[in-house]
């Protein structure tokens, strides 16, 4: 799985002094660059839903609206419907990587995006694509119950809804297009097919597969005590192949920040 990298003083001089969308832009080239070094063969062709008859337990979150984001209210449930149609029926095949947003593509006003609510430096604002984290979360656990390998997923940085939070602690996803993605390698020895679906009630996402013995799998996360600024979550993960030994996985560390008031003034105004 992807871990941060310590940034040097030139990079850190970049992200505070160069505007947003040239970081963006910069971002997305280097990771081009490191993609095509890697030549990882990545997923892009879609299945046919009667080749994969059996499917892996898969997992659903309900939509939530918080108070004081009804305006953009519109925008999350579009745009999650808009990216959930070009996931939806993407096969991948044995060793082939799914990334979320080569197959999504860049969430723009001109591919038909809406304003949506996204955290930029740590305020809750607004803008095209947003408010797309509850469907990557919801693609991240389902990708964890399939048993796919993580090569890449990052936790929100921000605790922004405390125990109002629609997800469950260390099993979060959250991304930005061409710099947080989300990504599986299939390591099974047959193709995967992913299903995901987004309406007004709710975003669900299961993988299926052409085969009937699938591997078990148990997802469980640790909760240390919190800290007065930040608390963490660790989790692990345990895949059962049919007939085989456990394979135990420690997935990590999620830190999350706890708003201050600044952050809270601008979640209201979102």
């Amino acid at each position: 799985m992807t871990t941060p990298r310590a940034a040097g003083p030139l990079h850190r001089a970049a992200r505070r002094w160069l505007p947003r969308r040239l970081r963006s832009e910069v971002a997305i080239a280097r990771r081009h660059l490191r993609d095509r070094r890697r030549r990882d063969v990545f997923a892009t062709r879609h299945g046919e839903p009667s080749d994969f008859p059996h499917a892996f337990e898969g997992y659903a979150l309900p939509m939530i609206i918080y108070p004081g984001q009804e305006h953009v209210a519109e925008g999350k449930l579009h745009n999650q419907r808009l990216m959930a149609t070009a996931l939806d029926g993407v096969r991948i095949g044995p060793g082939e990587v799914l990334s979320l947003w080569r197959c999504a593509g860049r969430p723009s006003a001109r591919r038909g995006y809406l304003p949506g609510a996204a955290i930029v430096a740590g305020e809750l604002v607004t803008e095209d694509g947003g408010a797309t984290c509850l469907l990557s979360t919801v693609l991240y656990n389902a990708g964890l119950l399939a048993g796919l390998d993580v090569l890449e997923r990052h936790n929100h940085s921000v605790d922004q809804y405390g125990a109002a939070r629609y997800f469950e602690p260390g099993r979060d996803a959250t991304i930005e297009y061409g710099v947080l993605d989300l990504r599986f390698r299939n390591p099974h020895p047959f193709a995967v097919l992913l299903e995901l679906t987004s309406d007004d009630e709710r975003v669900a996402a299961t993988f299926r597969a052409p085969v009937a013995d699938l591997p078990a799998v148990e997802v469980a996360v640790e909760l240390p005590p919190a800290g007065a600024h930040a608390w963490s979550a660790r989790t692990r993960r345990t895949v059962t192949p049919p007939g085989g030994a456990p394979r135990r996985e420690d997935l990590g560390w999620s830190v999350y920040r706890v708003p201050d008031a600044r952050y809270l003034r601008s979640a209201a105004r979102a």
